[in-house]
């Protein structure tokens, strides 16, 4: 009974938070596409490409070859697949994001000529029209493929024929009801379809929708502090690199969309400013390395299309992140919401986790993303206990359940954030844990940043009473070597050493996973602050004694 309940209330606070068009729209749109419910369009005879753009397209593969694709041997989310012959393109023994990005034709542009076309019609012919059962059809990989074969000089009859016919059903199968970067990419599919087929057939209406979906979708999307409303640094890289695109097509042909030119600038101070000293982005929600080009790749793509050169800025409010960044310090500060509260898929439960750079070295991080797929691991990434940010009695945050699902979620409250010099002060209150456990338990972390001294301070107070186990945790590198020294830790990396000494708790080491990318999981320390009654306060210093920019030993 009890166990029925539990269900019950989870379904509850999952579905309460979504609008109308999610909660019937997918039912919906499922229905449609299997039994066909939409009429499909005349092909025009004679298509011709009519693409143009202001300058090349950014170019991202990061696990595939020329000549393993030749081979029929593909890698995805690193994980290696050989073909025997055929290629399978259902592959149904492959998890489902591995299909998706088979799919996706992202390593088209490795290919030469007449390479491309041969890959391009196998396709095609392996993939029948309105296959509802393919991931083929599924409107999000079918929206990069489209982007992805339009951005590539194809002019064979057959593959143009069919690139047509899958825009016009893209147009008719929109995913309204996933209101986040889907939708996005959907329009980014027309935009370019339509510039693809411009004058040709619906082209024209393809565009129009894709222009009207980024017209209503920018000023919700993207936050007034220029962060992706998400909060996924990766996602907010690759809906960068889209606008960018659009940008791309629209210049080149003086069509207008206003305030695009703009939101590319304020998302690319996000990003610049979420980016570490040595190039990778922090991890925090969704996020993981190789996914989307690199930041530089992304900034110098915005630079040459705009003219646009990001700063650094301290405070994200609307994001909810804040960042010192100064000669031997970067210290990012996740202090926001988990996520939309009507599109959690990405979120994690990780309100006051931050992540720490001393040099040009990742010391302390988020824990990453290994795969999407339901499971312990997909489990653990989204967990309280993979980030560094406190947990009582090993519960989470909020209730993260499937692969993307959020039940019961809180917001932080009186967040602040102030940096003066070589200093800065953040602080921020949790009251989730009253509610999910019960004996008015809050906890308040506030994090001290002095740069001239190199040292950073974390203070958690837990109010409350009652026997519970208030943890603190602080995950490692697992390129740094620690040393524990009594009740101290020295903590080793190539170019840097600190010292995390505990001011108040009982320190231990624990095992977690450090998954910088899809597919790979390394094992690595955590270091553990805890005590085992309410109220109480736990907190611990980090101090630079040496780094390759501020040598104090």
């Amino acid at each position: 009974m009890l166990e029925n309940i539990a269900v019950i209330s989870r379904y509850y606070h999952t579905l309460r938070y979504l609008k109308a068009r999610q909660t019937f729209g997918r039912s919906y749109a499922g229905l449609k596409r299997k039994f066909r419910l939409y009429k499909a369009p005349e092909i025009p005879e004679n298509l011709t490409r009519k693409l143009s753009l202001k300058i090349p397209f950014l170019k991202h593969e990061p696990w595939n070859s020329r000549q393993e694709l030749l081979n029929r041997e593909f890698t995805f989310l690193n994980i290696k697949r050989k073909f025997d012959g055929q290629i399978d393109w259902k592959s149904p023994d492959m998890p489902l994001l591995w299909r998706f990005n088979l799919h996706y034709f992202n390593y088209l542009h490795l290919l030469e000529g007449e390479e491309k076309e041969t890959l391009i019609l196998d396709w095609i012919r392996s993939n029948p029209n309105d296959d509802s059962s393919s991931a083929a059809w599924h409107p999000y990989p079918l929206s990069l493929r489209i982007t992805n074969w339009c951005k590539e000089e194809l002019s064979n009859k057959e593959i143009l024929k069919s690139l047509y016919y899958q825009v016009s059903y893209l147009y008719r199968n929109l995913e309204t009801y996933h209101p986040g970067n889907h939708l996005l990419e959907n329009a980014r599919a027309l935009i370019f379809g339509g510039m693809f087929f411009f004058g040709q057939g619906e082209a024209i209406s393809w565009l129009k929708k894709g222009l009207s979906i980024y017209e209503s979708e920018l000023p919700v999307q993207v936050l007034t502090d220029g962060g992706y409303f998400e909060l996924s640094t990766m996602y907010h890289a690759i809906m960068l690199e889209n606008f960018l695109d659009v940008l791309n097509l629209l210049e080149e042909r003086n069509i207008s969309l206003p305030g695009l030119k703009e939101v590319t600038m304020k998302m690319g101070d996000f990003l610049y400013s979420m980016t570490h000293p040595d190039g990778s982005i922090s991890l925090f929600n969704d996020s993981a390395e190789e996914i989307a080009p690199s930041s530089e790749m992304i900034l110098s793509y915005l630079k040459c299309l705009t003219g646009y050169t990001p700063s650094y800025k301290e405070q994200f409010p609307s994001s909810g992140y804040f960042v010192h960044r100064g000669k031997s310090l970067c210290l990012i500060i996740d202090g926001g919401a988990p996520g939309p509260d009507y599109l959690p898929a990405h979120s994690h439960a990780d309100i006051f986790s931050y992540e720490l750079s001393a040099a040009d070295e990742k010391i302390i991080t988020d824990s990453g993303v290994f795969e999407y797929a339901e499971g312990p691991m997909r489990s653990y990434v989204r967990s309280t206990r993979a980030h560094n940010t406190v947990s009582v009695d090993g519960l989470d945050q909020a209730e993260c359940w499937g692969s993307f699902r959020l039940a019961k979620r809180f917001h932080p409250v009186d967040v602040r954030f102030s940096m003066q010099g070589g200093k800065s002060l953040f602080s921020g209150s949790f009251e989730g844990y009253a509610s999910l456990i019960g004996d008015d338990i809050r906890h308040r972390r506030t994090i001290e940043t002095d740069e001239e001294k190199g040292i950073i301070t974390v203070k958690d107070t837990l109010s409350g009473h009652g026997r519970h186990l208030a943890e603190s945790f602080i995950h490692v590198h697992p390129s740094a070597k620690i040393v524990m020294q009594g009740d101290t830790f020295i903590v080793n990396g190539k170019g840097y050493a600190v010292k995390i000494t505990p001011l108040s708790g009982t320190p231990a080491v624990k095992e977690g996973w450090y998954c910088p990318g899809f597919g790979r999981k390394i094992k690595r320390s955590v270091i553990t602050v805890k005590k085992d009654a309410l109220p109480c306060e736990l907190g611990y210093r980090i101090e630079v004694l040496k780094s390759n920019n501020n040598p104090k030993v």
